[in-house]
């Protein structure tokens, strides 16, 4: 029944990532994704990659409510009742100085990389491309691995994942919203030539209040946030 579309997005997808994929736009790659999801929809493949869906998703809305950015959100909120039952308080503190959430438990950090980075993006994305024949991405240190990131940040940035889930209740963030400054701007950022040239700053809130904020950097290997 859909075989003619999956046709016409399988050539759209060769055409446009066999010969522009290192010179891709804002606006190029965001129609790139939005194929990449009727693809995926076409050939009932979205719970097979669905890491890589949600990233298509994420660019197509303004609010994201799946279980995705709930498991992240209730992830991150886990951890902050860890800390403060560490702190030994009751509740949020009104004043929470900088070093208050931490330290992360190894816990939160054993799931650091799926959560907070794009390898799992980068690794379902190159699978897909090549299962259906469309294109053969390189390694993902090469330069159009990194160009394909910062557009994709300029993609997603300033939008919001909202906490919906009333029967797993949050107690301290129920939004999170990313945006992405440049490496080079920021304390300590590593020399590693394999980093990515851009930091997350990853965004918590208590509906409008933020209450906590991490930075991760794209190292090809494990590595800590700094939280403020």
């Amino acid at each position: 029944m859909h075989n003619a579309l999956k046709a016409k997005l399988i050539k759209r997808l060769r055409n446009v990532l066999g010969v522009n994929s290192g010179r891709l736009a804002v606006d190029g790659l965001k129609a790139v994704l939005i194929d990449i999801r009727d693809l995926l929809e076409v050939t009932k493949e979205d719970s097979r990659y669905k890491v890589l869906k949600f990233h298509c998703d994420w660019i197509l809305h303004p609010q994201m409510t799946g279980p995705r950015g709930r498991k992240i959100i209730k992830a991150v909120d886990d951890e902050c009742i860890r800390s403060v039952n560490r702190a030994g308080l009751q509740d949020w503190p009104d004043d929470v100085g900088p070093t208050f959430f931490g330290p992360l438990s190894q816990e939160f950090m054993n799931e650091l990389q799926n959560r907070f980075t794009f390898y799992e993006l980068e690794a379902e994305l190159r699978e897909f491309l090549e299962r259906w024949d469309i294109v053969r991405i390189a390694d993902p240190t090469a330069h159009n691995w990194r160009q394909f990131e910062v557009l994709y940040c300029k993609l997603i940035e300033d939008r919001t994942w909202d906490y919906t889930n009333k029967k797993e209740p949050v107690r301290y963030v129920n939004r999170l919203r990313v945006h992405m400054t440049s490496s080079s701007n920021a304390p300590d950022a590593s020399p590693d030539l394999e980093a990515f040239p851009y930091l997350l700053v990853w965004q918590f809130f208590w509906n409008d209040e933020q209450r906590l904020m991490f930075t991760v950097e794209f190292l090809r290997k494990p590595t800590k946030p700094r939280t403020h």
